[in-house]
């Protein structure tokens, strides 16, 4: 497997991890805008260069004007709850037995997965934590070939199941302005990796 593809797809699940934490301080805001400047020279189609070119122009307006729709779509109580677990998505409710499941598997990695990003320990099916997840499997697996199986199975169980939920709910949101753009280049994001588990 060619180590570009591999480090390539760790990084977009890295940007998701961005999207989905509670970006708080300068600091996880300009990774997150690092990310978006380097990610942006890469797009799928034309439809995420244009994509990738808003996101950009809206980070551009600073951390609070991000802060202030991320509150909005996914923390403000509201009409339009996003969630952002993998319970919620597949059983209707947090701590189900997609968490269960991911604990397992987690298990199974023998990974110690911590990161300076989260503030407060979270549910091992919380968006923010599976990105980190594969995030670690993908670069594991650059020298061990058992991560591939794990990654894999993380991908099934969990992302090809959920994604399409969560990317039509921040792209719907009535606050989504950046998010409507994410979601664009998400979407995209996930149909490559049902290419490359042959899902699509």
């Amino acid at each position: 497997m060619e180590v570009d593809l591999i480090h390539a797809r760790a990084l977009y699940y890295r940007l998701w991890h961005y999207l989905v934490v509670f970006v708080h301080n300068e600091e996880l805001f300009k990774e997150l805008q690092n990310l978006v400047a380097h990610l942006k020279d890469y797009p799928f189609n034309t439809q995420t260069a244009q994509a990738w070119q808003e996101i950009e122009s809206f980070l551009g307006q600073g951390l609070e004007s991000f802060k202030a729709e991320q509150n909005s779509v996914l923390f403000a109580p509201g009409e339009q709850f996003v969630p952002l677990s993998a319970s919620y998505y597949l059983e209707g409710q947090d701590n189900g037995k997609k968490r269960l499941e991911a604990i397992a598997l987690l298990k199974k990695s023998e990974l110690q997965i911590e990161s300076h990003t989260l503030s407060a320990p979270i549910a091992e099916d919380d968006l923010a934590f599976l990105t980190l997840m594969m995030n670690a499997f993908l670069k594991e697996m650059l020298a061990n070939p058992h991560f591939f199986a794990l990654h894999a199975t993380l991908f099934k169980d969990f992302f090809h199941l959920f994604s399409d939920a969560f990317i039509n709910a921040i792209s719907t949101h009535q606050e989504s302005v950046c998010y409507k753009n994410c979601a664009i280049i998400l979407g995209a994001f996930i149909q490559h990796e049902r290419l490359f588990f042959n899902l699509a």
